[in-house]
């Protein structure tokens, strides 16, 4: 019976002192006894002003709680704004028994509510989280070891954070951002799996994210790589992301596979102030990087629409400017599904076909590049190249296509092309040659006008300087050659010189629908500029056509001559010298009467013309040898021999050829 009632007293006076301790913190006053401290403390570890402006709870039971309203952290003296961060309603429930008994803090329940966090780096890059002392960042500052933070973390049972708004001013960049969390709401604990579902709003986009990720012990420690599960919804699209983090606080080691799908690419477009396909879209890839900045994309696959790449890539993010390598492969990559981009509005309106407005060399300077692309397929504009290889490099400014091929139909283009821009001013150089080509066909889909048929061969070595296209135009030098076999001249053309211009110019083709090409070579050289016509001429069953002149692709002005020669001698009264003039712009066509009032002088000409004598060699050419080439070549062959001789016939062709050539003038 003793021991009975020791222990019936034991409890009742036990019970009786909580009931005194209940009595006495009851009536506490928390806002004079814990203000100044809690406020006095902040300020002593930050350097911060702590403001609590509202009212101040404590409760003890049935266990320990906090609430407290209008909180506000001030920023240090450089930052945008005063504040740091304000809170609406801060309120906290933490278990009893481990502060009784010891072990981990728990908090079962804390509810944050208007919180605004403005977080900004200064030009030097340091951030106003950065507590204490200001300093000057001069060194790159140790990274800190993940084994050497504490360990004794609490765990929770619930959090939840509504209406708040993270803002980012970058002092550096000066660029900013801006997030707002309608709702979040997370559990775990140190040893359990951390459980977040959150609604936001960035940028103006709803993003609905959920994740799955480890506990918090494995956060702080670097024993075993920490795993990443995570869903985020925005603008259509849904963005997988699963895998590790060996040192997720430093954002070390990451092994990711990353997929991306939606069904328009042109929503993200618009919520990033970009003009994007509206085709649906998918990527995936597996993201790691190493410890020295370098990410690297292992199994890209990426399509948009039709298009269709896959390949391995490698960012530096940590290089003096970012470096990205890529190995690329594509079955197809279709241009027309792309909208086209928001049409520059030219400073000059002189209705020149070459802008002067600067060309964009900021944009080169951004990041440097080393790219090997293969396509089997790209199709623009409705012309269609195959077996496309590039390799493009961009270094300091400095872009090469160092190679560059394609199939265009049964033919094929390659050369190398390089835009110079770290010399001032900028130059740009092409090589480019093109073999087998179908003219035709290639001229219907880039203007619309079935006018030809014919295959041939172009060539085109130039380099020009300056930082817009008018200004490397007008610089331009090197040479241009386009060489034109057999095929088919079709008389639509009238419909473009105007019906009244073609009926005087091109009598002897009335009544005929189209006329047989025999050949054709243009080739110009440039000097500054200015292009002049080394060869030109036109072959076909008609009519043999010379000409020369020049092409000023600084002004932009045209200044040709065509001498047509029918092969019909009953016509030869209808040959008239064609001008043609204008600009490249709005180009112009018109005879030349001067020349039509001297009949007699025009067949002199047209008999004396070195060219029109190697006719027959045009009629007798075999099928694999270009006539037009053959006759140039017996033409220069014929100039050189001339050369030797000043007298005899050779000197009288070339004086009466002169001669009677200035009355043109």
């Amino acid at each position: 019976m003793r021991l009975k009632t020791a222990i019936i007293t034991g409890i009742s006076g036990v019970f009786a002192l909580v009931a005194v301790g209940v009595i006495i913190v009851s009536r506490i006053d928390a806002n004079g006894y814990y203000r100044s401290t809690i406020i006095n403390k902040v300020e002593q570890e930050t350097g911060r002003k702590l403001v609590l402006g509202g009212e101040l709870k404590l409760s003890f039971f049935p266990s320990p709680a906090l609430t407290v309203n209008d909180v506000a952290l001030s920023n240090p003296p450089w930052a945008p704004v005063p504040q740091m961060v304000t809170i609406g309603r801060l309120s906290a429930n933490v278990a009893l028994l481990p502060l009784i008994f010891g072990g981990n803090l728990r908090i079962d329940r804390l509810d944050l509510k208007d919180v605004n966090l403005q977080l900004a780096t200064d030009a030097h890059g340091q951030g106003n989280w950065e507590t204490g002392p200001e300093k000057a960042v001069t060194t790159t500052p140790a990274p800190v070891s993940q084994a050497a933070l504490p360990l004794d973390l609490p765990s929770f049972g619930e959090v939840t954070l509504e209406n708040i708004v993270i803002a980012y001013d970058d002092g550096q960049s000066g660029k900013s951002a801006t997030i707002s969390l309608a709702h979040l709401a997370l559990s775990g604990s140190s040893e359990s799996p951390i459980n977040l579902k959150a609604s936001a709003l960035y940028q103006g986009l709803p993003i609905e994210f959920s994740a799955t990720l480890g506990p918090l012990s494995a956060l702080m420690t670097s024993k075993a790589p920490y795993p990443i599960s995570a869903d985020i919804l925005a603008a259509g699209a849904n963005l997988k992301i699963s895998g590790s983090i060996n040192e997720p606080l430093s954002a070390r080691g990451i092994n990711c596979v990353i997929t991306l799908d939606g069904p328009n690419l042109g929503l993200i477009g618009k919520s990033a102030g970009a003009s994007l396909p509206e085709k649906p879209y998918h990527l995936t890839a597996t993201v790691t990087n190493d410890a020295d900045g370098r990410f690297t994309l292992k199994a890209l696959q990426a399509s948009v629409g039709s298009s269709k790449i896959s390949g391995d890539a490698t960012v530096d993010a940590k290089a003096s400017r970012p470096k990205i390598n890529a190995t690329l492969d594509a079955s197809m990559i279709d241009l027309t599904e792309f909208p086209p981009g928001p049409s520059a509005r030219r400073s000059d309106q002189d209705d020149r076909l070459f802008s002067k407005d600067k060309l964009p060399l900021a944009a080169l300077s951004a990041i440097d590049a080393d790219i090997a692309l293969s396509a089997d397929e790209v199709k623009s504009n409705g012309v269609l190249l195959r077996k496309l290889s590039l390799h493009l490099t961009l270094d300091d400014r400095d872009l090469r296509v160092k190679s560059v091929s394609f199939n265009l139909g049964a033919g094929q283009i390659g050369g190398e092309v390089d835009y110079l821009t770290r010399q001032s001013p900028p130059v740009l150089s092409a090589d480019i040659t093109g073999k087998d080509l179908d003219f035709g066909t290639l001229l219907t889909q880039l203007s619309g006008y079935d006018l030809l048929e014919g295959r041939g061969s172009l060539a085109l070595a130039a380099h020009g300087s300056g930082d817009s296209v008018r200004a490397i135009m007008a610089s331009l030098d090197g040479s241009s050659s386009l060489v034109i076999g057999r095929g088919l001249i079709k008389n639509r053309y009238a419909d473009l010189i105007g019906a009244d211009v073609f009926r005087e110019a091109f009598a002897w083709t009335q009544g005929k629908k189209d006329s047989k090409l025999t050949c054709m070579v243009s080739r110009f050289d440039y000097r500054d500029g200015l292009g002049t016509a080394r060869d030109l001429l036109i072959d076909t069953s008609d009519v043999t056509i010379v000409g020369s002149g020049t092409v000023n692709l600084g002004s932009e002005r045209l200044n040709l001559e065509l001498l047509p020669r029918p092969k019909e001698t009953s016509l030869l009264s209808l040959a008239v010298p064609i001008d043609i003039g204008g600009s490249l712009a709005h180009p112009s066509v018109q005879t030349n009467r001067m020349a039509m009032a001297k009949d007699a002088v025009k067949g002199i000409v047209t008999w004396i013309n070195p060219l029109y004598a190697l006719i027959p060699l045009v009629l007798n050419a075999d099928q694999d040898t270009n006539p037009c080439v053959t006759m140039l070549q017996a033409k220069s062959a014929g100039t050189q021999k001339q050369a030797k001789t000043s007298t005899g016939i050779g000197g009288f062709m070339n004086s009466a050829e002169s001669a009677i050539g200035s009355v043109f003038k």
